[in-house]
């Protein structure tokens, strides 16, 4: 049992690494001191947008942000959006690991994760994607095309003081590019193993109005029908699952400067068409199910600039997604809808302090009889539909108490119909105890708000008296010392972090005789590194790594022990060979892991881990110009050693050596 957090649990390759490498960037300081320029520095300390809701330098926000922007995402070779994350320590990616209602990837941070993730808030443009039915992101659905994605800021750790329940172990930022940054035409084309895309954009401008138009399709034949490294041939587990798709994209978005303070911003996005699901290992889908799937949104921000650039905005969106098909007889549609308002305004309310407040309030409604009522008993209403109600208030106030310590004090109060009323403050004080080093302490609490489907499940049980306690939602107490520092080309961001989980969701027998849906209790401690060293002017390394110890009663059978890999490491290396020639170079190294709620596996009664793994991509690219037109063509493989790994259980068997061409042009 991995129960304890002492220096013998650490992984002595990984510990040998690290030191090496922090042991070669104290060297490099020392070689380089002179030229240390704190200007310089500052100069290029990177700014983030997300974490407390103010624009921050990235050594002065109170809690870990991993940076991904558009040129690591096109030199990662990434083909599902979700792959990107691999490279953010203690993120657990896994292919196409749910097995009903969405074959899709699943994104986790630091275990005690289900298929669906439900721990992590998903934003787009400041648009919530967490899916109101089971929670979590259908990440193939999201309408947005890798090409228009600016920048992804990663939150590591929880933040309900900013983005209320459901950034309960982190929170995901995605920001497109503005319309103006994207003028001109523009197409990718990739083809290759089991998979087919094409993108085109078109950007232009009237007067003080940009604007774009993307539209894409996507054929994708996701795993290989049969397992290669098959545990068992029983009872199925020798198939993969059924998870082919084929995709519609359409987005939109417009930026109209109004006048010397206004602009307004519009988008629309639209992702759909036909994908299978199904289990090819159970005997009732003998053939895969398909389904229809379709996605859309709008969105609509007013932001007024203010004296001492203050901000004043106003958000709105409305989100759609629905799927439709009959599977085994049953009818599986769902039909989900959110709107949302919101209000910030931010301002300085003194010298040496900034304030970022405000106000939002969301409807979701879900109908979904096949989940709401699988058993068509009747216990919802008549017409199968659940709706959710939520208000917020939240602020940040920021203080410059001394030139070298900023502290942030932040905090979000939401009312929603599901549980009622949550308070999820956090402090956080940061000090640059010298040029280019800054400790930083940070103390929160957090929240996840039950799913829709979570909700109704636990109807039954409280109506019929089988529990008492009414479903609450589950809390995290996080406190973490951060470290930022700059050792000449070297970057290193560490963090030592600590989270008690109490009042986690169970639903089983075990619970029922517990009386209580809420008996998980599990705490996760550990430390993360992220570096990142620019060899040269043509050479970058981005190195991540991860280790964390759960200790836990496994309370009502569930085994969050070992839910999350003790060691995790993921590495870039890329480099331009001259301008025309460039190449990447990724690695990923998972530890073993058991997730909660999957089942016993090939070998029944037997609480089963799968299996640790390493995989390595590579990408190689070739950059052309004729006249005003410049292209790229890119080679990119994945799995290059063809490993057949495992990821979620042991039927989840991701692709071998996959490879593709990628061809870009601006025209």
């Amino acid at each position: 049992m991995r129960n304890s957090f002492c220096v013998s649990n650490f992984s002595s390759g990984s510990v040998l690494l690290g030191s090496a490498l922090l042991l070669s960037a104290s060297i490099v300081s020392a070689d380089d001191s002179d030229s240390f320029s704190e200007s310089t520095y500052l100069d290029e300390m990177p700014i983030v947008l997300s974490v407390s809701r103010l624009s921050q330098r990235v050594d002065e926000a109170p809690a870990a942000v991993t940076i991904i922007d558009r040129q690591m995402i096109k030199e990662a070779g990434i083909w599902d959006l979700a792959e990107v994350f691999r490279l953010v320590p203690g993120m657990v990616v896994s292919y196409h690991s749910a097995r009903t209602y969405s074959m899709d990837n699943t994104v986790g941070y630091h275990g005690l994760s289900d298929p669906y993730a439900r721990s992590m808030q998903v934003l787009v443009d400041g648009r919530s994607v967490y899916s109101p039915l089971f929670g979590g992101v259908l990440w193939g659905d999201i309408p947005v095309a890798l090409d228009d994605i600016e920048r992804i800021e990663v939150i590591r750790g929880p933040n309900s003081a900013s983005y209320g329940a459901n950034s309960f172990m982190g929170v995901i930022n995605i920001i497109t590019s503005h319309s103006s940054e994207t003028q001109g035409k523009f197409v990718s084309l990739s083809a290759g193993r089991n998979r087919e895309e094409g993108v085109a954009r078109y950007g232009s401008r009237n007067g003080d109005l940009t604007y774009r138009i993307t539209a894409g399709v996507r054929n994708d034949k996701g795993e290989d029908p049969v397992i290669v490294n098959a545990l068992s041939a029983n009872d199925g587990w020798d198939k993969n699952k059924y998870d082919d798709r084929k995709v519609r994209l359409f987005t939109l978005r417009g930026d109209y400067r109004v006048n010397a303070t206004d602009e307004l911003e519009f988008q629309f996005g639209y992702n759909g068409g036909d994908r299978q699901e199904g289990d090819a290992g159970n005997p009732e889908d003998t053939h895969p199910f398909w389904k229809r799937a379709d996605h859309h949104f709008e969105q609509l921000r007013w932001r007024r600039a203010l004296e001492q650039e203050g901000e004043l905005s106003v958000q709105y969106y409305h989100g759609y997604e629905s799927s439709y098909g009959t599977q085994n007889n049953a009818i599986a549609d769902v039909i989900a809808q959110r709107h949302d308002l919101e209000v910030q305004h931010t301002f300085s309310p003194g010298e040496h302090t900034r304030l970022v407040w405000g106000g939002s309030v969301r409807y979701d409604k879900v109908y979904a009889p096949a989940y709401h009522d699988p058993d068509g008993i009747g216990l919802v209403d008549k017409q199968q539909t659940q709706a959710f109600h939520l208000a917020r208030l939240f602020g940040n106030l920021e203080w410059r108490a001394h030139p070298d310590l900023v502290f942030n004090l932040g905090a979000m109060a939401e009312d929603n119909s599901f549980t009622g009323t949550d308070i999820t403050p956090r402090i956080a004080a940061n000090w640059h105890f010298q040029p280019g080093h800054t400790l930083r302490l940070s103390s929160s609490r957090a929240t996840r708000t039950p799913t829709d489907y979570e909700k109704v499940r636990a109807e039954p049980f409280i109506e019929l008296g089988m529990v008492t306690q009414k479903l609450r939602p589950e809390q995290v107490d996080s406190n973490e010392i951060g470290y930022l520092g700059k050792f000449s080309n070297l970057d290193v961001d560490f963090r030592l972090f600590h989270d008690e989980f109490t009042d986690l969701i169970v639903m089983n027998g075990k619970s029922l005789a517990l009386d209580d849906l809420n008996p998980g209790q599990a705490v996760v401690k550990g430390f993360e590194t992220q570096l990142q060293w620019r060899i040269s002017d043509r050479t970058r390394l981005i190195y991540g790594l991860s280790h964390s110890i759960v200790s836990s009663q496994d309370q009502a059978g569930m085994t969050y022990t070992n839910s999350v890999p003790t060691n995790s490491q993921s590495m870039m290396l890329t480099h331009r060979f001259n301008e025309r020639w460039s190449a990447s170079l990724m690695g990923y190294q998972m530890g073993e892991t058991h997730f909660p709620e999957t089942d016993a596996g090939p070998n029944e009664n037997r609480r089963y881990f799968v299996d640790g793994y390493r995989r390595f991509d590579g990408r190689v690219a070739y950059r052309f110009q004729s006249g005003n037109q410049k292209g790229e063509l890119a080679l990119v493989v994945q799995n290059l050693t063809d490993s057949h790994h495992f990821e979620f259980r042991h039927d989840n068997e991701p692709p071998g050596r996959t490879a593709w061409l990628n061809l870009k042009l601006d025209l």
